[in-house]
């Protein structure tokens, strides 16, 4: 199966083409605020690498989210543009799973975490099961990171903290679980990642309703739904 896959839900930018597991061609920019020029040159580059024409792909993964909300629409735009056109199957894969996936099989609980600001983060826990197949423990949320420490006090597990956080995070995190805890700063998502999770992923049987995992309102959302009647379940895009 031919792959094209990326993410661009953050500060890195990856892109690559594979055959099944094997990796065949990959592009990675650490500038965020260009994704939206680098991202189509990058495609073209792996898939030409590749030595594949367009129809030649099989299937499209996605960084589906959480992340950057202009990074998460530029990508998943992007990747149902090129599912639709090309008629190719779409797979949409977490933002987390990927850097838990990227640690690889290891003790105890992985859990990968975004700043989302305020002194809240975008987390998941995740674990590789006897298989070494990961599985999700608890699905990825947004919330302060109190919030997050408290719950995981519940767990009586090595936690291994996958991070891109400012240092007082850091030092919140040891403060509250003391030993449990190790950090690993593995953040930059790695195709080899993305592939192996775009692989047993669910195919996208409806590209309308194919959209970022968000995971909390953007401020657009927000000023629609305070001059709006909507519930919180409908799709915002469609809305406008």
């Amino acid at each position: 199966m031919n792959l094209l896959a990326l993410d661009t839900s953050n500060r890195s930018l990856t892109v690559a083409s594979a055959s099944d597991h094997h990796l065949i061609a990959q592009v990675s920019y650490e500038n965020q605020h260009s994704h939206s020029v680098t991202l189509m040159p990058a495609v073209d580059q792996v898939v030409q690498q590749a030595g594949w024409q367009p129809q030649d792909l099989d299937r499209i993964i996605v960084a589906q989210g959480p992340g950057s909300y202009t990074g998460l629409r530029i990508g998943v735009t992007t990747a149902k543009m090129l599912a639709w056109t090309l008629h190719k199957e779409l797979v949409g894969v977490s933002s987390l799973a990927v850097l838990a996936q990227n640690v690889g099989p290891t003790k105890g609980y992985l859990v990968p975490l975004f700043d989302a600001r305020n002194h809240n983060v975008f987390a998941g826990v995740y674990r590789f099961n006897e298989q070494e197949q990961l599985e999700t423990v608890v699905e990825d949320q947004h919330l302060a990171l109190a919030t997050l420490l408290q719950e995981l006090h519940q767990i009586d597990q090595p936690l291994c903290f996958i991070y891109d956080l400012r240092a007082d995070f850091q030092e919140q995190i040891k403060n509250s679980l003391g030993t449990q805890v190790r950090f690993i700063d593995c953040y930059q998502p790695q195709p080899e990642s993305l592939i192996t999770l775009g692989l047993q992923a669910a195919v996208i049987t409806d590209l309308n309703q194919f959209v970022p995992h968000y995971l909390r309102q953007t401020q657009a959302e927000l000023i629609w739904s305070q001059t709006h009647s909507v519930n919180s379940s409908s799709n915002y895009v469609e809305d406008v």
